[in-house]
């Protein structure tokens, strides 16, 4: 059996542990004192004021004067989040999260140590509540899919257990919106022009007659519309990756500020992967801006690369499409992953792009900046 672990408004939980004065009085979070700063996240009191994530401060406060704006604490819910994982680990070996504050559980075979599925999921329910002043909804099921259904299906803390065999029974009278994948285009689609409102009115059609709406989500979907997830719990894996990021002292639109902070990342990217004998196969840029909105974007290399000449090329065109709008920019995040081997090989041809005296220059480089840091040597734009 699955279980999945559910903590509602997950940021603002983690922040009413700490300040008691925000329980039960509705709260956002917010980066930035900008009144046109979109909401990252809300509680169920201020989602009931008509308020609710993407609204912008200014016609959230109008709508929900007494609501209460905090600032999103990233290291503070790292720490919740671990603790919570440390806690779902005692159960079992084999968990996986999902986003923060949500986790699958597989219990299979932890039944004679752990005793009954849904008196396994009270305990867990009831120790985090006790121990971290946390409180959840856990789902039961034989599935990620119907557990994960069922920990939103439940209104206030507690467990929600749907017995083997039950599970078609179960989602069919609930919306359509509750399946995996049918955001807002495709739950347009099936309430407009197909008039299926419930679970049970897709999972009665054939795969046949969705696919004409739907095409090769089709079978999938009947799949989830009849409660069958084959999916197995992974637990998480640490991929290797070269990570460099920069939080600016005060948020900034300035070009040549950024491109100088962008610069930085490149180089520290490139000096790591060159001291590990690695290549990035893949470049993404992450971009957070002052009003809390993020973009992202990302580059494939042919080759594996670790030059600051090759990164940096491709470092600015990313930025190019990822800042794109007229906002201040407070985070910048460059990683690079899919690393493998370094190919140092020179062409034996005369048409060779690689040219010999930017390795070595890139050696020098490297000499000096592992003897006096990565400051000592600067690139002049």
């Amino acid at each position: 059996m699955i279980l999945h672990l559910r903590i509602p408004d997950f940021p603002i939980a983690v922040a009413r542990v700490v300040d008691a004065a925000l329980r039960g009085r509705p709260v956002a979070i917010v980066a930035g004192q900008n009144e046109r700063a979109l909401l990252q996240a809300v509680s169920a009191e201020a989602r009931a004021e008509g308020v609710h994530e993407g609204t912008p401060l200014y016609r959230a406060r109008r709508f929900c004067p007494s609501l209460a704006v905090i600032s999103p604490d990233p290291a503070r819910c790292g720490r919740a989040m671990a603790a919570l994982t440390e806690a779902a680990g005692r159960y079992t070996p084999v968990w996986e999260p999902v986003t923060e504050g949500r986790l699958y559980l597989d219990l299979t075979g932890c039944g004679r140590l752990l005793g009954p599925e849904r008196d396994a999921a009270a305990r867990l329910e009831r120790e985090i509540a006790a121990q971290l002043r946390l409180c959840g909804t856990v789902g039961v099921a034989v599935n990620k899919l119907v557990s994960g259904i069922a920990a939103g299906y439940l209104q206030r803390p507690g467990v929600c257990d749907v017995l083997r065999g039950s599970e078609e029974s179960f989602i069919a009278p609930l919306p359509v919106s509750v399946l995996p994948g049918v955001g807002p285009v495709r739950e347009g689609t099936l309430l407009r022009e197909l008039n299926l409102r419930r679970v049970a009115d897709v999972s009665a059609l054939g795969v046949s007659q969705l696919r004409l709406a739907f095409g090769p989500f089709a079978p999938l979907l009947h799949q989830r519309a009849r409660g069958i997830d084959p999916s197995p719990v992974r637990p998480p894996q640490k991929l290797p990756e070269v990570a460099e990021e920069s939080i600016l002292e005060r948020a900034d639109n300035d070009d040549d500020l950024l491109r100088g902070e962008l610069c930085r990342l490149v180089e520290s990217c490139g000096f790591r992967l060159r001291r590990q004998q690695k290549g990035s196969g893949r470049l993404s840029l992450t971009v957070d801006y002052a009003d809390g909105r993020s973009e992202r974007a990302q580059s494939v290399f042919y080759t594996p690369e670790d030059g600051d000449d090759a990164l940096l090329a491709a470092a600015e065109a990313l930025f190019e499409r990822a800042c794109t709008r007229r906002v201040r920019v407070k985070r910048m995040r460059l990683q690079c992953d899919r690393l493998a081997p370094a190919d140092r090989q020179l062409c034996l041809f005369a048409d060779s792009t690689v040219d010999p005296r930017r390795v070595r220059l890139q050696e020098a480089l490297d000499v000096i900046r592992r003897r006096y840091g990565m400051g000592a040597v600067k690139r002049q734009f």
